[in-house]
This record gives structure tokens, sequence and C-alpha cells, in this order.
């Protein structure tokens, strides 16, 4: 079967942001010097919102972020052959995601990240163009354009919290 031939992973993504702008993301652990923002799979009849509101709390800990915003669409990367995808991610030529942007004022420090399978070797918040020049090449695009969507969303954010 051809890598094109597969379905896509449904996957949800999140983006978590505190009050100065900077966006949470996790070194994995299989990938050293792989940085990313915690993302993860939906289960048979969840929820998209319900999952990240999951995967969240599953990848680091935090189980009382505000939900500030939702991309509208669906966006899909493949998988590429030089990641040597093997287990259950090898019947899929990639992940189609729903992004959530998440609100969370706490150090990264409070992130609890041995509550289910650890996936990240640490966490931080880091400028959300900082993320995009680190992530991997597959997934750069994908990041960029999360950064245009969400920063509006950001900035205002920030801004009523202000007043």
């Amino acid at each position: 079967m051809k890598s094109t031939d597969k379905p896509y992973r449904p996957n949800v993504g999140m983006v978590v942001f505190n009050s100065k702008g900077h966006v949470l993301t996790g070194e994995r652990i299989q990938f050293p010097g792989a940085w990313q923002f915690p993302q993860g799979g939906i289960d048979n009849g969840e929820l998209p919102v319900n999952a990240a509101i999951r995967e969240l709390y599953e990848e680091v800990g935090i189980s009382d972020a505000e939900l500030v915003a939702e991309h509208p669409d669906w966006i899909n990367y493949d998988f590429p052959s030089s990641l040597g995808i093997t287990g259950k991610l090898k019947k899929y030529r990639g992940q189609t995601q729903k992004w959530y942007l998440f609100f969370w004022d706490h150090p990264a420090s409070e992130c609890q990240l041995e509550l289910h399978e650890r996936e990240f070797t640490s966490v931080q918040f880091l400028p959300f163009d900082e993320v995009c020049r680190k992530i991997v090449p597959f997934k750069q695009e994908t990041y960029i354009s999360l950064e245009k969507f969400f920063t509006p969303f950001i900035l205002e954010h920030i801004q009523g919290n202000k007043k």
C-alpha cells in the first residue's frame, strides 16, 4: 500500500500561551532536540475539544487552562519516510489535526509530565516565532499557519486581562 493510499490519523493539537504571549513547547523524549506543542489522538466517539482537554492533561498535567479559540480547519501533515514510523501509527500516512488555543499563566515547571505515558523530556514557554523556527521541518508550515491564526487571539486576550 502506497503512503498516499493510507488515511490520516485524527488528532488534536494544543497551543498554550501565558500572559507574556509565549507558548508552551516540549522536547520529545524519542527525538532529542525536536520541540513541539502537545498533541494527541482522538478516541472513538470523542469530540475533538474533549480530546484536547484530555490530552493537555495527559501530556503536560494541565487541567485548569482556559479555552480561548479553535482553529476553524483541520490541518493535515504527512509523516516523512525518514521518521521511521512504527507500531499503531504505521497504518497512517500522517495526521489530520484540529487545533485549540488555551491560556494558562503558570510557570512551565508546574507542568506534570509523568501523569500518563511520558512524551516530553522537558517543557518551556518560548516566543511563538522561535517555536516555528525550532519545529521539525515537516510540521513547520502548520506551525507558521497556527502562529498567524492564533496571534490575534493571544494579543486580544492579554490586552483584555490588563484592563
